[in-house]
């Protein structure tokens, strides 16, 4: 899943990247409204987390202009304006959701992942494929044997978000171009081969676990996580 933080405070800004990307997600980082509307124009964000109080443009004019351009990415709020007056003109103007400064890094976290699973319509923190579950609040994933029991499946951080994000489109083709946007940031350096390496590696330990094909190639178009016949 793929962030967008905008945020003025560069101690905060940084803070926040490094949590968030140790919790797995790609995330760009940028210091001032006009920088964060031409992000969010440009790149499909799952969460856009978004301070009120920023120069260039205030965040929510920001926030106005990605409704006006319906911008499907989930918007979290960060404000030290904590008045009921202005919690509604946030939620009003197209917040998803609304942080009053100061807040704990892990209840940001808890927000980011609930609208991220929101995003793609998943309500739910566990995911089920056939007899797989995507654990997202934990970021693990493991599979009910028919004899009884469990095998969690020992993946790298990159193949968990790889498989949750085909988790939370399940029944639904997902390009190659699709994933790298959604699981690179402008840090990464992304070779052609990449996604392809992945899905390999994530088939060979669902195959080692004792699970049935869920991954299918759709010849020209992706990869498609469903449970029996593609």
């Amino acid at each position: 899943m793929r962030i967008l933080i905008v945020e003025d405070s560069e101690v905060l800004r940084e803070s926040l990247a490094q949590g968030l990307r140790e919790a797995g997600f790609a995330v760009d980082a940028v210091g001032d409204g006009k920088q964060g509307l031409i992000h969010a124009r440009t790149t499909d964000y799952d969460v856009i987390v978004l301070d009120w109080m920023l120069p260039e443009l205030d965040g929510l004019t920001v926030l106005s202009r990605i409704r006006e351009c319906r911008l499907p990415a989930a918007v979290l709020m960060l404000t030290a304006m904590d008045t009921l007056d202005d919690k509604v003109r946030g939620l009003t103007t197209g917040a998803d959701d609304y942080l009053v400064k100061p807040f704990a890094f892990k209840e940001l976290l808890a927000r980011v992942q609930s609208l991220a699973r929101r995003r793609h319509g998943a309500l739910a923190p566990i995911i089920r494929v056939g007899p797989l579950s995507i654990d997202t609040s934990a970021r693990s994933a493991q599979i009910e044997r028919p004899s009884g029991g469990v095998a969690v499946l020992d993946l790298t951080p990159r193949e968990y978000t790889l498989l949750a994000y085909l988790g939370a489109r399940a029944g639904t083709p997902v390009g190659r171009a699709e994933l790298e946007e959604h699981l690179y940031d402008e840090r990464s350096q992304v070779f052609s081969n990449a996604i392809d390496s992945a899905i390999a590696a994530i088939r060979g330990k669902l195959d080692a676990s004792g699970c049935p094909p869920l991954i299918h190639t759709r010849r020209k178009v992706g990869y498609l996580l469903k449970a029996g016949e593609p």
